[in-house]
């Protein structure tokens, strides 16, 4: 029986990164066929990279190198990079296929598609002789647009060249088409003016975008930094003592947002996007007509990196706080020189408080349970009422033996309920006096994690910053098999290996574990002090310094290297 060929079933193109100092161009991405489960890459498969121009006819070709990738549950060699020095580089306009062949087989050719995060740092960049950019085409291919530079009126050509596309896309009615007219009439307000722009939820000021911009106002008011916030939050006047705080979604934001340097978000850069400029759109259709750098300063240590993709959140700058985090990111993400191990802002402001008796309880969400980010969604796959995630928090909440532990020691229990999940607890049952329920939107989470004695969390990522504080804490896995099934993949850091505390699994072990504490006066065990000493790449108040150094240094630097 005659053996099927091998078929390419999609390539998608990843990212660019300018390396070899600014001599090659390295092309990221993913080629998905059959064949690429092992240890090793596929010896019998050849992948070539090939660049051709409207008429079809192939201008240069490169090897494109099999790359080891988390994918659909496994490690797959579904990956490629691949090299091509810039000078090289067809001038004009280009597009990218990828081909496959085998011995004695058909070769198998599609098109590269771009990818949303290959989009979204799309920029102008100028090295070895050429000015190139990555552009999105009506059939999705990855599409490069090459001149030669420096040479006679190649600025003007350029220019020209962005206008007639940005005429072309308004005639068309493209998202986004208006923001290139928008750039032009506004830009004498903006010419030698590096601007960054700092959020996180619309109506948020508390993580580490908060701790960035305070930072960059009181120690580095050289760097114009302007924060996006909307006015009904509760931190407006608080934050805008300070200067430079924009209303979300004025014409001043939308202003700045098109001529933004950096835009640096904790959650997500769409986040700050004026509330009548469609998010679904943002990834490919804005960013490239703007060329802002997108940093991530995250809200929390990743510590379940296989969520995390270059080539849907395409950041140019991905903080991490310790090693082994940057080593899984890497390993999974797609992400590699993008990673910046400065540790996060926010750290700079775990500082002890002195005891206050309080317990605090902080379970993270589950995606299964609420509506999806940014839609019109209200309610998620699986009914919240009745769920196991709903009879554990009640339970504990209202449970007689956890009232009475409270009473006995003299604590009380501060609830924060996930922002995703909040509204599901608008008005919660508790069983005494002792327990409060704190508002997960407007609450300084900072501060309520600092005064806390103990810390009780699911698997919120905020125990990383408990564990910094040096607060004992305990792990409750109630719904393990659910909660990995449908909210997240198993993690590199895993709580019984690694964690800070103890696990328990029901909630009658969750208040063994509660009461051990109390009567210890919630002091943490020596071997999980160890562990987070070991967690930690820092352990300073320098994190907000080194991730401005770090952007900065993306900024001068244009991420070549």
């Amino acid at each position: 029986m005659t053996a099927e060929p091998v078929r390419i079933i999609a390539a998608s193109l990843h990212g660019l990164d300018v390396v070899d100092g600014g001599r090659t161009l390295r092309l990221t991405g993913t080629c998905r066929r059959p064949g690429t489960d092992g240890a090793e890459p596929p010896a019998d498969q050849t992948l070539t990279l090939h660049w051709s121009d409207p008429d079809g006819a192939e201008v240069v070709q490169a090897v494109a190198e099999p790359r080891l990738r988390y994918e659909d549950g496994a490690h797959r060699w579904t990956g490629f990079v691949a090299d091509v020095p810039i000078e090289q580089i067809p001038v004009g306009t280009t597009g990218l296929e990828i081909e496959l062949t085998t011995p004695g087989g058909e070769p198998s050719r599609v098109v590269v598609h771009a990818a949303p995060g290959a989009l979204a740092t799309s920029r102008p960049i100028v090295s070895s002789g050429r000015r190139l950019q990555l552009y999105p085409s009506p059939s999705e291919r990855a599409e490069v647009v090459a001149q030669a530079y420096p040479a006679p009126l190649a600025g003007v050509r350029w220019t020209a060249a962005r206008a007639v596309r940005a005429l072309k896309d308004i005639v068309r009615r493209r998202p986004y088409a208006f923001v290139q007219p928008l750039r032009a009439l506004t830009r004498p307000f903006f010419v030698g003016r590096e601007i960054w722009l700092v959020g996180e939820r619309a109506d948020t000021a508390r993580d580490n975008g908060f701790h960035l911009f305070t930072y960059l106002r009181r120690e580095r008011p050289d760097i114009r930094a302007y924060y996006v916030l909307d006015p009904s939050s509760d931190r407006f006047e608080e934050l805008s003592a300070l200067g430079r705080v924009v209303k979300h979604s004025s014409w001043r934001h939308r202003v700045l947002m098109v001529h933004a340097t950096v835009l640096a978000n904790a959650y997500s850069v769409k986040h700050m996007l004026p509330s009548r400029w469609k998010k679904q759109h943002y990834m490919r259709q804005l960013n490239w007509r703007i060329g802002a750098y997108r940093v991530y300063l995250k809200h929390g240590v990743n510590d379940k990196t296989k969520d995390v993709r270059r080539r849907t959140g395409g950041y140019d700058l991905f903080l991490t706080a310790s090693h082994a985090e940057t080593e899984a990111v890497r390993a999974t993400s797609g992400y590699d020189q993008q990673i910046a191990e400065t540790g996060l802002p926010r750290f700079d402001a775990l500082v002890p408080t002195p005891r206050s008796r309080t317990i605090l309880f902080m379970p993270t969400w589950r995606r299964y349970l609420a509506p999806d980010l940014f839609s019109d969604g209200s309610s998620g796959e699986i009914p919240f009422e009745g769920s196991t995630y709903q009879r554990f928090v009640d339970g504990f909440l209202t449970s007689e033996r956890l009232h009475a532990l409270l009473e006995q020691h003299d604590h009380r229990l501060e609830f924060m309920p996930h922002y995703n999940l909040r509204a599901q607890y608008a008005d919660p049952t508790v069983g005494g006096d002792r327990v409060t329920i704190l508002d997960g939107g407007a609450s300084d989470i900072q501060e309520v994690m600092r005064r806390c004695d103990l810390f009780l969390t699911d698997y919120s990522s905020v125990h990383f910053d408990l564990a910094y504080l040096g607060t004992p804490m305990v792990y409750t896995h109630f719904d393990r098999e659910e909660f990995s099934a449908g909210h997240a993949e198993p993690s590199w850091f895993d709580h019984e290996r690694d964690g800070f505390g103890p696990v328990t699994y029901d909630l009658d072990a969750t208040i063994d574990a509660v009461e051990r504490y109390l009567v210890a006066d919630c002091v943490r065990e020596p071997e999980y002090d160890r562990r987070a000493q070991d967690a930690f790449t820092f352990h300073d108040r320098d994190n907000s310094r080194r991730a401005v150094e770090a952007i900065e240094h993306l900024v001068r630097t244009r991420a070549i290297t």
